[in-house]
């Protein structure tokens, strides 16, 4: 007999069935996270499959309303998630048309200058005859 007056084998068996229990209950939850989890992935894959058939407009959709549900800006998760939907080749068609248009931004700033420049001595000298 022990402290509490049950027999030690009474005791060893209630152990027994206590362990039993937590490996159960480890089991059935292992199993439960692992059903969820697979059922996430498909989602998580269905919906890829969706934007990549779906093209810009859809990818750019998505990207809005991700960055929306995340707190940042839509405007730019609906750029990012249309560029995304973007071949590589029209990607670097893309990279390659911002970086020239950097390039000769003060280029274009210039002739811009000169054009009102021109437009404005052409207009004295209207006004002057």
């Amino acid at each position: 007999m022990d402290e509490i007056g049950t027999p030690d084998g009474a005791r060893s068996a209630f152990e027994d069935l206590k362990a039993s229990l937590r490996r159960l209950l480890a089991t059935l939850l292992d199993r439960a996270f692992g059903i969820a989890l697979t059922g996430v992935e498909r989602l998580a894959h269905g919906l890829d499959e969706v934007t990549a058939r779906g093209g810009i407009p859809l990818n750019a959709l998505v990207g809005g309303g991700l960055a929306a549900l995340g707190g940042r800006n839509p405007v730019w998760g609906a750029i990012v998630g249309a560029f995304r939907a973007l071949s590589p080749g029209a990607r670097v068609a893309v990279i390659a048309a911002l970086m020239l248009a950097l390039l000769l931004l003060p280029l274009t700033v210039v002739l811009l200058l000169l054009v009102l420049i021109v437009g404005a001595i052409v207009a004295a000298t209207r006004s002057a005859d």
